[in-house]
């Protein structure tokens, strides 16, 4: 029984290492994520206030051009300009970290060589950093939503549940492009290249609803793609999400959690050797 229960007592450990680490070190991330939100900006007059305005420019012309120049009009009977903005905050989300995070170590090269510094955060600090700016843009969508629908519906509560998968997901995913980007350059290229055609398999412009039945298996391959869709269940057709849709994205988001960690820290060592 104490075998047992000390074997219990390890996996919890391990579970919840990347979180202590995490709280460990929650001055370093906070101190780091300032410097860059700061950094942005600095030299522009206006600062923050172009964080703003291109997602209301851009959420404007989705607006005026779809719901009232070409009449559009979606097959899950939701404001098409909406529905496609708030898979554009998801994607843009995750694309941001994605394309960054192959040279994540290289552009803390000056941190990480010449201190002790725990690299691993660096994925907490890049991912506060990209939702930083989709918060931003989900303001405007909310904004929006209300002067366009009159008001948001009651499973938007529900939103604050899609939030830790999705956030787990983005860590995991940085972990290990950022680990693989530190011992070659192709990573990067490759993700540059491969990104501007992955929003055309992630349902931002169509609906998995609307995609024939084989194709909509390999939709939902896509690690985006059920935050979009759960996103716009509980937004724009008021009703809850579907939950074996919210049991996949766990199910995936704790894999590459974990998996992505895991690996960042194995090789940890020697990715300083190779940056």
């Amino acid at each position: 029984m104490q075998v047992h229960t000390g074997a219990q007592r390890s996996l919890l450990s391990h579970a919840l290492q990347p979180f202590f680490n995490a709280l460990q070190y929650r001055e370093l991330i906070l101190v780091i994520l300032g410097r860059e939100l700061y950094q942005r900006f600095r030299a522009s007059y206006f600062g923050w206030v172009w964080s703003v305005a291109a997602p209301l420019l851009m959420l404007y012309v989705f607006v005026t051009l779809f719901s009232q120049t070409l009449k559009v009009q979606s097959g899950i009977e939701v404001n098409f300009a909406l529905g496609m903005f708030i898979g554009l905050i998801f994607f843009n989300a995750f694309a941001e970290l994605i394309t960054r995070a192959p040279m994540l170590l290289s552009e803390h090269v000056n941190f990480i060589k010449k201190s002790i510094f725990p690299s691993e955060v660096l994925a907490w600090t890049s991912a506060l950093r990209s939702l930083t700016y989709a918060g931003i843009s989900f303001c405007v969508f909310l904004l929006f939503e209300i002067y366009i629908l009159g008001g948001i519906p009651w499973t938007a509560l529900m939103f604050p549940l899609l939030l830790p998968p999705f956030i787990m997901m983005l860590l995991g995913w940085t972990w290990l492009l950022a680990a693989l980007g530190a011992f070659t350059r192709d990573v990067s290229f490759m993700i540059a290249t491969i990104t501007p055609v992955l929003i055309f398999a992630t349902p931002v412009f169509y609906s998995i609803q609307n995609v024939p039945f084989r194709e909509r298996l390999l939709s939902l391959l896509n690690p985006v793609a059920p935050y979009i869709e759960m996103a716009r269940e509980i937004f724009l057709l008021g009703q809850p999400f579907d939950l074996p849709t919210y049991g996949i994205a766990w199910a995936f988001s704790l894999f590459i959690f974990y998996f992505g960690y895991y690996f960042f820290m194995r090789f940890r060592s020697i990715t300083v050797d190779v940056i």
